[in-house]
């Protein structure tokens, strides 16, 4: 996962400390993620995709199709 969050933020060019900031954690917890000493918790995950609800759930926990979702019709 920490290499889908690390794509992410290339994707939307965001800075850990930007990202950090919007979810409402502290950016440490941001580097402790990508530089995988830490495994990102239940809470960062809904709060990430909460955020940011273009986010395809299925590829954020799982690597499964595209990082974002379909637009809706």
């Amino acid at each position: 996962m920490k290499e889908r969050i690390i794509e992410f933020l290339k994707a939307e060019n965001k800075s850990s400390a930007q990202f950090a900031e919007e979810i409402g954690v502290q950016p440490s917890g941001i580097s402790h993620i990508i530089s995988g000493r830490n495994k990102p918790s239940l809470d960062f995950i809904l709060k990430m995709l909460e955020k940011y609800h273009f986010i395809s759930t299925d590829w954020l926990l799982f690597g499964k199709g595209a990082m974002y979702k379909e637009p809706e019709m």
